[in-house]
């Protein structure tokens, strides 16, 4: 029994050398910050929003577009209660 106690010692020190020496070597390699950056000829010259097409003037220039179709003006009210106005028809309802 004590032999096997050898073995699984001996592979247990192996392991944790193995650990440490990759940790060593990991935290010693010295690289330059700019050889690190992505090269500049291979970047996308179009970024995240526009290479998914949702760019926010075209989206709002599209939603404009739309809005004008419906027969909807600039100066045209819309007729939403805020809460305030909510609060004041639900007094005169109780009133009534």
């Amino acid at each position: 029994m004590s032999t096997w106690l050898v073995w699984i010692s001996a592979i247990a020190a192996l392991i944790v050398a193995a650990a440490l020496i990759e940790a060593y070597v990991k935290r010693n390699r010295k690289r330059k910050l700019s050889d690190m950056r992505p090269d500049p000829d291979k970047l996308s010259k179009v970024g995240g929003i526009e290479r998914y097409g949702l760019d926010p003037v075209t989206m709002a220039q599209a939603e404009h577009r739309r809005l004008m179709e419906e027969g909807w003006t600039p100066g045209q009210q819309i007729d939403e209660t805020t809460a305030a106005d909510a609060a004041e028809e639900d007094k005169q309802d109780e009133r009534r």
